[in-house]
């Protein structure tokens, strides 16, 4: 009996351990994630491509309907006029982590801003991807999907 409750024990705290790194890792990438965000949408390029492993592979559907072309027309501004800029916002769906792996479940919305115009266009985006935890300790994208919808005007 001594001997089942100490494996019980044992077995709790075992464990109890593993759920505590599960959520410190849940909270390392809901933090890494906002922090692409506000380097995204204040512009830093350089602060933004560091939530990607070197080798990551994505996926992003290249039918014209998701093209910055597209984003333009439904904006209704000749591309030729001007540039653009996108910020986003996120909405994390879940979060499940086992080891050095983690699969996120998103939703994203891409607001494009055209410079010169108060007309703006957005879209949703549906995303998952697969992190790894790199042997800094730090959680990187190794590999995404998304699946976006069609750009949508959103103010003049």
């Amino acid at each position: 009996m001594k001997l089942f409750a100490l494996l019980f024990a044992l077995l709790l705290a075992t464990t109890s351990v593993a759920f505590s790194q599960s959520q410190d890792d849940e909270k390392e990438i809901r933090k890494t994630l906002g922090d692409w965000i506000e380097a995204t949408n204040r512009k830093d390029r350089a602060a933004g491509k560091s939530i990607w492993t070197s080798d990551v592979v994505g996926w992003f559907p290249s039918s014209d309907e998701f093209t910055i072309d597209a984003a333009f027309a439904v904006a209704g501004i000749p591309k030729k006029k001007g540039s653009s800029y996108s910020t986003y916002e996120i909405k994390i769906e879940e979060i499940a982590v086992s080891g050095s792996l983690a699969a996120v479940h998103d939703v994203w919305t891409e607001t494009l801003h055209f410079d010169g115009s108060k007309v703006t266009v957005s879209r949703v985006i549906r995303g998952s991807e697969m992190w790894k935890r790199q042997p800094d300790g730090k959680w990187k994208i190794a590999r995404w999907v998304s699946a976006p919808e069609r750009w949508m005007k959103v103010s003049e």
